[in-house]
């Protein structure tokens, strides 16, 4: 049995977290009545939101919960997906178990009782913990489940925000507009600051080649990253999977493990990628301090892990070569797909194949054109391509489209001066990676990138409200000792 439960762990973390209460003193100023309404503002000072958190995955609620820390009062969470589902790991995800180490930590924020493995060990004791080689998707998201229940992050799921505007003007910003679209019905939100932390797709998308979608019905292709899929059609069948990196060879695995007869990877490069640096790259120095490098370093960095690809983690690579029926097949891309006879037909290099059905395991993409919430400050905000101009030897048009983010993860100016509001708008998402770090939408880096934007929060809502706290600085009674007091005090020295 565990040493410990999870009833005693959950009373060691509110114990924990008033222990570490330090400053608790509320801070953050309202705007008061008459300055909303001359802003056009029909809400009350409380319900202006002083963080708005758009997703709900694990940089969400740590962030969220970091702020609160910070006593930073009003931070809500906005997210698409129901309960229990917010992130990949219960939906396209399709891996066994997550692809890092089990013992990255950075959501707990320094409080051990906070951790995934203390979490672990309340139900399944050290010895478990010994013998658990990487955490399984179910157990993360269980773990992310109870964190929000534990630390009492405010959370509203099945909402998306569809967009988010400065507020009155472009010109003359003071506040977010969030359009917040539920099941049956549009909202508006009002905030002070806006995290963005969709996840990998949400700084653009995932798409299938054109030339496979517009060559063939829907029912016989999909993107790994699409969802819900039902494996279980695919028995008995031949699949074709375009690509190389994990999710090919997860969605490769679960088709085979519901009954599909073979499953055939098909990639450009000659041989399957052998080395991962992004293992490397997990020491604290780099993590920690890879936003301060240059542009042109953290450019190579980014630019070399694109050219050198990525392998599947071993427990997946070895999983897939262990199940009959799974084929890779180097230097294999896909010249042309045409529907014939119900089935997809595939010219390569190599000669034709023939599927039953096929999955572009093409990855996702970073593009804030695609995304509507981005809308309102695409015009202002820069991208990569915008400040730095790579070596030909360098050349990535991809990384061109990423945004140019401060060292806090927020958004900055294309033009000095056109937008200032937009240092009060940060993202996680993977468009952050190449300015925060390769491992900055992930929970490698979450240790040191979460704390950098709960920095950036605080300090723009500090800055906005610096010249009140100077008043009322001012003006406040500071006095430390009871006058009556200090009078007695003083007269009886006399």
């Amino acid at each position: 049995m565990p040493s410990d439960s999870l009833e005693a762990l959950n009373a060691r973390v509110q114990r924990d977290l008033s222990y570490l209460a330090y400053p608790a003193k509320p801070w953050v100023l309202d705007f008061d009545v008459a300055r909303l309404r001359a802003l056009g503002v029909d809400a009350e000072p409380e319900a202006v939101l002083h963080c708005a958190i758009v997703g709900g995955g694990q940089f969400g609620l740590t962030i969220a919960h970091g702020l609160r820390r910070e006593c930073v009062d009003r931070v809500r969470v906005f997210e698409k997906n129901p309960r229990g589902l917010e992130g990949p790991w219960m939906t396209f995800g399709r891996m066994k178990m997550l692809r890092t180490p089990k013992d990255p930590t950075g959501h707990d924020l320094g409080n051990a009782s906070l951790t995934f493995r203390a979490w672990y060990e309340a139900q399944h004791g050290a010895e478990g913990w010994d013998q658990l080689f990487r955490i399984s998707r179910p157990d993360w998201q269980a773990y992310l489940g109870w964190y929000r229940e534990v630390t009492g992050v405010d959370m509203v799921n099945e909402v998306e925000v569809t967009a988010v505007e400065p507020w009155p003007s472009a010109a003359d910003c003071q506040l977010f507009r969030l359009t917040v679209r539920g099941t049956d019905r549009i909202d508006t939100v009002w905030a002070r600051t806006v995290v963005f932390s969709g996840g990998a797709e949400a700084s653009g998308g995932h798409v299938v080649p054109d030339f496979i979608s517009e060559h063939l019905p829907t029912s016989l292709y999909a993107h790994t990253s699409d969802w819900p899929i039902d494996f279980r059609r695919f028995e008995g069948q031949r699949i074709g999977l375009l690509g190389s990196g994990a999710a090919a060879f997860d969605a490769a695995i679960a088709a085979l493990e519901a009954g599909a007869r073979e499953a055939v990877l098909c990639f450009r490069r000659p041989a399957l990628p052998r080395t991962n640096p992004r293992r490397w790259m997990e020491f604290a120095g780099f993590l920690a301090h890879y936003p301060e490098l240059p542009d042109d370093q953290r450019w190579a960095y980014m630019q070399e892990l694109y050219r050198i690809g990525q392998p599947p983690p071993v427990p997946t690579f070895d999983r897939a070569v262990s199940l009959p029926g799974f084929v890779m097949k180097a230097s294999t891309p896909w010249l042309a797909v045409r529907e014939d006879a119900g089935q997809v037909l595939v010219d390569t290099p190599q000669g034709p194949e023939r599927f039953d059905f096929v999955f572009a395991a093409t990855g996702a993409f970073v593009d804030l054109a695609q995304r509507p919430e981005f809308a309102g400050l695409l015009p202002y905000a820069a991208l990569w391509a915008d400040r730095h101009v790579p070596a030909p030897s360098q050349a990535e048009p991809r990384l061109g489209r990423f945004p140019y983010l401060g060292r806090f993860g927020e958004f900055t100016e294309k033009t000095p001066g056109c937008a200032p509001w937009l240092d009060h708008l940060f993202t996680t998402t993977r468009g952050a990676t190449l300015s925060m770090g390769p491992s900055a939408a992930s929970n490698s880096n979450i240790k040191y990138t979460a704390p950098r934007v709960i920095s950036g929060v605080t300090r723009a809502l500090f800055l906005d409200d610096a010249p009140e706290h100077g008043r009322r600085f001012a003006t406040a009674n500071h006095d430390e000792l009871a006058p009556d007091k200090l009078q007695a005090t003083m007269g009886h020295a006399a």
